[in-house]
């Protein structure tokens, strides 16, 4: 298990190893070995059910709220730079793997109801998972903030194209 990563991500490859998925966690403080260009590295790379290839970037956020049914208060923002270096490495592989930002939500209150979505619990802190394909979120983002260089999707994008983690990496995804 990759000590080097945020809580975010060790919770995401505890939920990995604990779903027997192939994978391979990227080590971030040997980015220059890795790759000796300014790409910015991605987390995870792995296959799911179906033998899909993902390239992920996971997306750590704290949920405070009580309720996900409307989705409207779960933060999906990504970095330009996060864009940017999941296209340059499904350039770089050749168009093998697929791009995907993982968001990764600790749930700061006890009850809280999720929306069908597994609660992962992994060191004292739990966790749910949900993904969006890169090519849907370039899809639907705009940006939030010009300063930061930061894009979002909207509530309403991201409840159409949000995907729950177990039924992308553990079961036959979608087209």
């Amino acid at each position: 298990m990759n000590e080097n990563g945020n809580h975010y991500e060790r919770a995401f490859e505890g939920w990995l190893k604990d779903n027997g998925v192939g994978y391979l966690a990227i080590d971030q403080h040997k980015r220059a070995a890795f790759s000796r260009s300014k790409i910015k590295s991605f987390d995870f790379l792995f296959y799911s059910a179906d033998m899909r290839a993902y390239i992920a970037e996971v997306k750590g956020r704290k949920f405070g709220g009580r309720n996900f049914a409307a989705f409207g208060n779960l933060q999906n923002w990504v970095t330009d730079d996060d864009i940017c270096g999941l296209e340059n490495w499904i350039k770089i592989f050749r168009g093998q793997y697929l791009g995907l930002f993982v968001f990764a939500y600790d749930l700061a209150n006890i009850d809280v109801e999720t929306d069908g979505r597994e609660i992962f619990e992994y060191r004292g802190k739990r966790y749910v998972f949900t993904a969006v394909r890169l090519v849907d979120y370039l899809q639907g983002a705009t940006v939030r903030s010009i300063k930061w260089k930061t894009l979002h999707l909207s509530a309403e994008y991201y409840k159409q194209c949000v995907i729950n983690i177990d039924e992308l990496i553990l079961k036959k995804a979608r087209l």
